[in-house]
């Protein structure tokens, strides 16, 4: 292990149980769901910024995680990409191996996760925070 490396190891051990890293990291995973749905639908910056009535400044600055984001425009954001935002909770610490979770969306249908937990830092399942193509709420339904 590099000097490098162990020093990052021994900063994140010495704040992963603060608020701010997670909080950092959250901005982290959405911002990386962002860029992977636009670019998989072939979304560009300034059409997501017309899509959101904002700047593409604005974008940028999500896809930067320097943005202070709310719930409220995590949703738009997911709703513009036709997508839904999807929030659990899970252990901090896992053992190594496989995990499956089962859970229940708003019209109950039920759907399963998978992640894998690795050694040493055990990071969220990639899938914690992650804007869905699923519909956001049950065709047919009123709000």
């Amino acid at each position: 292990m590099t000097e490098a490396t162990e020093w990052f190891q021994q900063m994140v051990a010495r704040h992963e149980g603060e608020p701010d890293y997670w909080v950092e990291y959250l901005k982290l995973v959405f911002s990386e769901e962002i860029g992977r749905m636009t670019d998989e639908r072939g979304v560009t910056q300034a059409e997501l910024a017309r899509r959101l009535g904002t700047s593409r400044a604005y974008v940028a600055k999500v896809l930067r995680t320097t943005a202070n984001l709310t719930l409220a425009t995590m949703a738009k954001i997911a709703l513009a990409l036709d997508a839904q935002v999807e929030i659990k909770l899970a252990p901090r610490r896992a053992s190594p191996g496989r995990r499956a979770t089962r859970t229940r969306d708003l019209s109950g249908r039920e759907s399963a996760h998978e992640f894998v937990a690795a050694e040493g830092h055990a990071r969220a399942p990639r899938n914690d925070f992650i804007a869905s193509d699923r519909p956001t709420r049950p065709r047919g339904r009123k709000p």
